[in-house]
């Protein structure tokens, strides 16, 4: 295990108010995660992500709140609003736990719906945010994290813990959330500020 915190993953010049898009889970997918979760808490080098921090990034914009007016926040506000009316719910089947050298998770193939979602939402940034700074590349598939490297460790006994536990969760991508994310690489942990949520189709 390595820490996420010190990673290429995480080359954000501010730690607070980094504008997202996620898809936030629901009760019952962060119950079906709960053991994995459990076996992430049991293991030091590795903080686990609490059912309310859980998320699905599917767009990050490269712009901190602080950087952007309350005019542009409104009209991608918008854009999103008018893409979830547009866009039907759908529910993505994870498979997991999964470890890999930063942290633990649960992930999925890319599909079409996935994509038609994170293209729409970068879209839109481009349109509403320019193009100074170039969007970072979407993830690559769907996922949800359960816990992020915090410190150089051998992942051994996570990786006998997890090994007998299987996290079959859906995620239901029912509401776009557009957010400021702050990280705390000392608790190991992201958090968030909400700007507008937007309810997908039935």
């Amino acid at each position: 295990m390595r820490n996420f915190f010190n990673s290429p993953h995480l080359d954000w010049p501010q730690l607070h108010g980094s504008l997202h898009v996620y898809v936030l889970p629901d009760p019952e997918f962060t119950a079906s995660v709960q053991p994995a979760l459990d076996a992430v808490e049991a293991f030091e080098g590795c903080a686990a992500v609490q059912p309310r921090w859980q998320h699905a990034t599917v767009t990050r914009i490269p712009l901190w709140r602080n950087e952007v007016d309350d005019e542009a926040i409104v009209r991608y506000s918008g854009a999103l609003a008018t893409l979830a009316a547009d866009t039907s719910a759908f529910t993505i089947p994870m498979q997991g736990p999964w470890l890999h050298d930063y942290g633990v998770g649960v992930a999925a193939p890319e599909d079409a719906q996935w994509k038609h979602l994170y293209t729409a939402t970068r879209d839109a940034a481009v349109q509403v945010f320019g193009t100074d700074r170039a969007l970072p590349a979407p993830p690559p598939m769907p996922h949800v994290s359960l816990g992020y490297g915090t410190a150089e460790r051998d992942s051994t006994p996570i990786e006998l813990a997890l090994s007998t536990i299987k996290t079959p969760a859906s995620l239901v991508v029912d509401t776009l959330h557009f957010l400021a994310v702050d990280v705390d690489p000392d608790e190991g942990r992201f958090t968030w500020n909400s700007i507008s949520s937007h309810a997908l189709k039935g």
